[in-house]
């Protein structure tokens, strides 16, 4: 006698339990493998860190060196810090009125791999009195080299979004550095550690339209290396920036 189905009668038949059953356990089975699978096909994601809500306040003195920064004569984990106003733009007009003075400022700190950035609140800015001098930023020319790797926004990278590289991030850096925020260039090296280094133009002035169309994608470019302050420039010309592929 076949069995049948009948969704009204409780209990089914026993054949058809034990096939039930069996189909349930496999696809259990088949769904706890596909995610397995799925989950060891993403890649790790960095050690990037945006701390989204929570605004501290800073005191350094600001610098355009070519980019707006914050430096922090004493403070060993990050003597600078990169600084952006809030969305995709640049700090300029934001601490324009104390570039070369000793500042305080409130803002959303973003950091990785010993790098940082503030996102400046607007409207926080201001003089700071104090007895110190400016600092001298030490400055250690280390000549030219050719260099590979992937033009990104910093803001993005440092920890706003992550990861903030790749073709999938190409737009959103395209207009923050369009934008004024400061690009870097990220190098990875033989040992799969990755290096960002600050991009400045042939003559060290800022760069900002002339990337168009070399962002997120391989490139290969050489220019002047320079240690300021602990954090890596490369003066390049963009004309003579390259793409690999």
């Amino acid at each position: 006698m076949t069995d049948f189905y009948v969704g009204y009668a409780d209990p089914p038949p026993p054949r058809i339990r034990r096939f039930l059953r069996k189909v349930v356990l496999a696809t259990l089975a088949a769904a706890a493998v596909a995610a397995a699978v799925i989950a060891l096909g993403h890649r790790r994601l960095p050690a990037a860190h945006f701390e989204f809500g929570h605004i501290r306040a800073f005191e350094g003195f600001v610098v355009a060196d070519p980019y707006p920064s914050l430096i922090v004569p004493g403070d060993t984990a990050f003597p600078r810090y990169l600084l952006t106003a809030p969305g995709k733009f640049g700090a300029d007009e934001l601490v324009a009125s104390v570039v070369g003075r000793a500042a305080s400022l409130r803002g959303t700190l973003a950091y990785r791999d010993g790098q940082a950035m503030i996102q400046v609140e607007p409207g926080t800015v201001a003089q700071r009195e104090t007895p110190e001098p400016a600092p001298e930023v030490p400055e250690f020319a280390l000549g030219e080299r050719y260099v590979e790797g992937e033009i990104v926004g910093s803001k993005c990278y440092l920890g706003v979004m992550n990861p903030g590289s790749g073709v999938t991030h190409r737009a959103c850096a395209t207009v923050c550095i369009r934008g004024g925020v400061p690009p870097l260039l990220e190098v990875r090296r033989e040992d799969g550690r990755r290096e960002a280094i600050v991009l400045a133009g042939s003559g060290g002035e800022a760069i900002d339209d002339s990337l168009a169309g070399l962002i997120a994608t391989p490139v290969g470019m050489t220019g002047r290396l320079v240690n300021r302050g602990g954090t890596a420039f490369l003066h390049v010309d963009p004309a003579r920036i390259r793409r690999l592929r």
